[in-house]
């Protein structure tokens, strides 16, 4: 065999692997990472992470047959279903756990975190650790640790079928932990460490809300936090009341020309603003004293409003909470060192919009930091001790190169440093090839 033949069978096998290669990568398509019933943040001495299931379609497609004129195209679909890790700090994942493969999409949710245990349907229960993406819990265990339960744990709806959320018989709450409702009717709590089935009697009532754990990243027992299909103005309030022992006390908030003027001539303020009306607002500083009615009774007056003199305008803005949204009664939340609110605000109306983020320091309301981020809208807001979490829609983030012109963009996850203003991203769209550090978890 001669030189030039010798070189030029070492350039048609390049050109030959190069193309293989290059075909591979076409043929696979990777779907969003949709997240999977909501997010739950932990805090221990390891540090904050983030915990979520997503539901992935991963398509490859392969040609079959002798000659191009005969050939054709077979497409294979799956749908993963993985545990991701972040770490709250970075925003960075720390690891991606693949929990199950499947070819038909089950209705798969992740309910609730308990002692460290993520339970979830997907669409059969089961109980995952977070440390590892071990699955400790499943049908078969839970019925080998109570053989009275055997055959009577429900089984999941055909991959067709849907449950309303009111017929579910696997249901998370946050006070008694997993509860499953038999097929013979009967209630069980599971326990997420001994697998140990007890009899479940609700003993609150359903207008009462949960009482809400003081620090929740620290709790043992927490529902997942699910994300708004738009803002959630459910982790916004108007202001903040600072009680004293007289029964008066300091109002701090944010107020329009109109409640200026409401507070000004009637003495009250609406805690149910509505964010959703266009308007401009002010950080304004009130008197809170108790006054006698006639015939009502006592009630609380706000008086002297004054603005904070180095306040910026906002535009669409809301006090941020301190815990995550969705209860009631919620509080603004506050630092100190200095003493401080937390400010959500938009850059200007529309679609072009995003979001705008500021600590305001009292008492003349000066800003601390202000911080411009990606998010059109806020889907979930998680605040930690100095970290705080928020997802969110980025339409102008990069896209994955497999993203189609249909597709919705994936969540961006941004970390902020509460003391600083310092931010981390996270962008799930264009991460959707992030590698799977441990496929198909094994049971223990």
């Amino acid at each position: 065999m001669t030189k030039k033949l010798l070189i030029f069978l070492f350039i048609v096998g390049s050109v030959f692997l190069l193309w293989k290669k290059i075909g591979s990568a076409s043929n696979l398509y990777l779907g969003t990472p949709e997240i999977l019933g909501g997010v739950v943040l932990t805090d221990d001495a390891a540090g904050g992470r983030l915990y979520y299931l997503t539901g992935q379609w991963e398509k490859r497609m392969s040609r079959i047959g002798g000659g191009r004129s005969s050939s054709s195209v077979r497409t294979m679909s799956w749908l993963n279903v993985d545990l991701w890790e972040l770490d709250a700090a970075t925003a960075q994942p720390l690891a991606r756990r693949r929990i199950k493969r499947e070819k038909v999409n089950g209705d798969s949710k992740a309910l609730g975190m308990e002692q460290g245990v993520l339970w979830a349907r997907i669409p059969e229960l089961v109980g995952i650790r977070l440390t590892d993406g071990v699955i400790v819990a499943d049908k078969a265990k839970i019925e080998a640790r109570n053989p009275g339960l055997a055959n009577l744990i429900p089984k999941p709806p055909e991959a067709v079928f849907f449950l309303t959320e009111s017929m579910q018989p696997l249901k998370f709450d946050p006070q008694s932990g997993m509860i499953v409702r038999l097929d013979d009717a009967r209630q069980v709590r599971i326990d997420p460490l001994t697998l140990e089935a007890t009899p479940y009697v609700a003993t609150q009532s359903k207008t009462t809300p949960p009482k809400l754990p003081e620090n929740p990243t620290q709790a043992t027992r927490t529902a997942m936090i699910s994300l708004s299909t738009g803002m959630d103005w459910r982790a916004m309030v108007r202001g903040l009341a600072m009680p004293q022992p007289d029964g008066g006390g300091v109002w701090l908030g944010l107020l329009a020309e109109p409640d200026l003027a409401m507070m000004r001539e009637q003495h009250i303020v609406s805690d149910r603003m509505d964010f959703s009306v266009p308007g401009r607002q002010r950080l304004y500083r009130a008197e809170i004293k108790q006054i006698q009615q006639e015939f009502l009774g006592p009630r609380m007056a706000y008086q002297n409003p004054t603005a904070l003199p180095e306040s910026p305008e906002f535009l669409m803005a809301g006090l941020l909470t301190q815990t995550s949204g969705g209860s009631s009664g919620q509080s603004a939340l506050w630092q100190q060192k200095p003493d401080s609110v937390f400010v959500l605000s938009h850059d200007r109306l529309g679609g072009e919009g995003r979001l705008q983020l500021a600590r305001i320091s009292g008492p003349k309301g000066a800003p601390v930091w202000s911080v411009a981020l990606p998010l059109s809208a806020m889907s979930a807001w998680l605040p930690g001790e100095t970290q705080a979490l928020m997802l969110g829609p980025a339409p102008s983030a990069p896209r994955s190169p497999m993203a189609e012109d249909t597709e919705n963009p994936g969540m961006h996850i941004v970390a902020i440093n509460l003391d600083t203003g310092a931010l981390n991203f996270f962008n799930t769209d264009l991460q959707r090839d992030w590698p799977v550090t441990e496929t198909l978890v094994k049971t223990p």
